[in-house]
């Protein structure tokens, strides 16, 4: 009974989740879906930055990165993959793709630990309230134009949690979008939803669980 209700809910917030996500402005590639893997000196796994993730720039600490992983992470420096379409398996998180960032050891050759990031400038549209997406086994900031975006854990994704953040500020504002850290990032939405209060989620997954028991309920009748 328990992990039919848990998926019964986590379908009713993935569903509002892709209803309420409004035109992504001028953003470009951001479920990471629309790579083409170019190796570097021939080897599969370093592949080049530009046409494996189009629309987004990639750093490692402050310096631009020279190549991005393809379907393996660093053992010990910091750096940016994507994985894809079938490692470790389909399914995942959302369509074929996703990104890990990695903090570790300065690949230039700097003496402390580093992050990377990916950043992309666009415009963010109109309709707005709030920017939501995917995100698992480590920690992410979220900033645009500069400013830090305060986010908010709104309910289970396939792997991990969709946060979501407050951009109605910034609505139809061109800026850059700047996610770092380290973890495990995919399915980046803009919706026209505002994020809810506590109070508000709460009730929802309290509604959730009460309409899986009814529906369970009404199965066994």
């Amino acid at each position: 009974m328990k992990s039919s209700l848990i998926r019964f809910s986590l379908g009713l917030v993935l569903l509002l989740f892709v209803a309420r996500s409004p035109a992504q402005g001028t953003f470009q590639n951001l479920d990471f879906e629309n790579g083409t893997f170019i190796p570097i000196q021939t080897n599969p796994f370093f592949v080049e930055p530009g046409p494996a993730l189009p629309g987004w720039t990639a750093h490692v600490g402050t310096n631009l990165a020279q190549y991005v992983l393809h379907n393996t992470l660093s053992l010990s420096t910091a750096g940016v993959a994507i994985w894809g379409p079938d490692q470790p398996q389909p399914g995942l998180f959302h369509g074929q793709y996703y990104v890990v960032l990695q903090s570790g050891d300065d690949p230039f050759g700097g003496p402390t630990r580093v992050g990377a990031r990916l950043t992309q400038t666009g415009t963010i549209p109109g309709t707005a309230q709030s920017i939501r997406f995917y995100f698992a086994f480590g920690g992410i900031t979220v900033f645009f134009g500069g400013q830090q975006i305060s986010l908010t854990a709104l309910g289970s994704a396939p792997t991990g949690t969709i946060y979501g953040g407050d951009i109605s500020a910034f609505a139809g504002q061109t800026g850059e979008l700047r996610f770092q850290g380290g973890g495990y990032l995919d399915f980046i939405q803009f919706s026209n939803e505002p994020i809810p209060e506590p109070s508000t989620l709460g009730l929802f997954a309290f509604g959730a669980l009460f309409l899986g028991w009814r529906w369970r309920k009404a199965r066994k009748s």
